[in-house]
């Protein structure tokens, strides 16, 4: 065998040993069937819990900053509606550096959205009138038309001058609290810089945060805006379903089906720690025909009993039941139909994202949504007031 050959199956088996490890295959999922939030008291203790799972004793990082670099080259082409764009650096571990671009709009709105992507490590992707590429292009292009403010996000590893990915590696480290807090502090200092400095005359005085992402930025999108509250609406598209509906390609990496941190809070919970609470929704996108996860082609109806769309709706209802039950904010899932893979369509965008945006319920309600104060005790973040 040639040393070619060799270094082949090495390389095979170092990727089947990964596959292995991060779809966890080896042992059931954890069974997050079950809601146990169902009063504003419960919303906040889980809250509470998932920050200090998190953070431990340090709690949420509400007054870090980012180092930031102003009027940098655009990281995407072909963006008209364009001041300028800041980066936003944040050193997390040794070795560990996040990165966020601030995308300043011509004539701002006053609104903020997050675009947080996953896997990949660029934003700059297809600016076409097609449905190719992830979309991310397209959805920052769209945004700045509308006049928001754009932050676009990356995931850990998977960004310019860092795409080695490896988020199961991440779990060796022992930081305090969890690795998966690493996943959050980039938006989470970028939002704390935008809000401390937004009467400096840098930028657009923000009174609202939005947020949104494709695949693991959906997932980041659903765990962030479940512990802050300054997301007012949240669009996390292809980014999770719940654990007991998961099988295959729909598993995910260790942080989309960490027991120890969905015990805390499953899925169907964190969907209303995103959603619930005054001027706050989610709207939960799907793509029927994805090629990745969460889809109908991802979905075992033998197992669940259910066809796709029924088995979603099925979650879909029981949240929505239980926010009603809680009173304040509202959830609803939409499975985009039109999309022929992986991405945020334009369908996502011109259909479901900017209407949804511009109904604004949450301009009644002060910054950012709903009232949000930085609590003096460590970990104590977003009481609803």
């Amino acid at each position: 065998m040639t040393r070619a050959q060799l270094s082949s199956l090495r390389l095979l088996a170092i990727v089947v040993v990964g596959l292995f490890t991060s779809r966890g295959q080896s042992a059931p999922l954890l069974d997050d069937h079950a809601i146990t939030i169902h009063t504003p008291r419960d919303v906040a203790k889980k809250r509470q819990a998932l920050i200090q799972y998190l953070w431990g004793s340090e709690g949420f990082p509400d007054h870090r900053l980012p180092t930031v670099v102003t009027n940098v080259a655009s990281p995407v082409l072909h963006l008209d509606h364009l001041a300028r764009v800041d980066e936003f650096r944040v050193d997390m571990a040794p070795g560990l550096q996040g990165v966020a671009y601030h995308f300043i709009p011509q004539n701002s709105n006053r609104e903020l959205v997050v675009v947080h992507h996953g896997h990949a490590c660029t934003l700059d992707d297809d600016p076409s009138p097609k449905d190719v590429g992830y979309g991310l292009q397209r959805t920052i292009h769209a945004l700045l038309r509308g006049g928001y403010g754009v932050l676009g996000v990356f995931m850990p590893h998977m960004r310019p001058g860092d795409c080695t990915g490896g988020h199961d590696a991440l779990f060796q480290l022992t930081p305090q609290g969890s690795p998966i807090k690493y996943f959050l502090e980039p938006t989470a200092l970028s939002l704390n810089y935008l809000k401390a400095h937004s009467r400096s005359g840098r930028f657009p005085n923000y009174r609202t945060f939005h947020m949104t992402g494709l695949s693991g930025g959906g997932w980041t999108t659903t765990i962030y805006a479940a512990i802050d509250p300054r997301i007012s609406f949240s669009f996390p598209v292809a980014g999770s379903i719940p654990l007991y509906l998961r099988t295959g390609g729909s598993v995910g990496d260790r942080e989309q089906f960490e027991e120890s941190f969905y015990r805390i809070a499953g899925y169907p919970d964190l969907y209303i720690l995103g959603s619930q609470g005054r001027g706050r929704a989610q709207v939960q996108i799907l793509l029927r025909r994805d090629n990745c996860c969460f889809g109908e082609n991802q979905h075992d109806a033998t197992s669940t009993g259910m066809p796709y769309a029924d088995a979603m709706r099925g979650y879909e209802q029981r949240v929505q039941t239980a926010l009603k039950e809680i009173g304040g904010g509202s959830f609803r899932l939409e499975i985009d139909e039109i999309a022929p893979s992986h991405m945020i369509s334009h369908h996502a965008i011109q259909d479901v994202i900017l209407p949804e945006l511009r109904r604004k319920p949450s301009r009644q309600t002060g910054c950012c949504g709903v009232g949000f104060r930085h609590a003096k005790s460590a970990g104590k973040l977003g009481d609803l007031e």
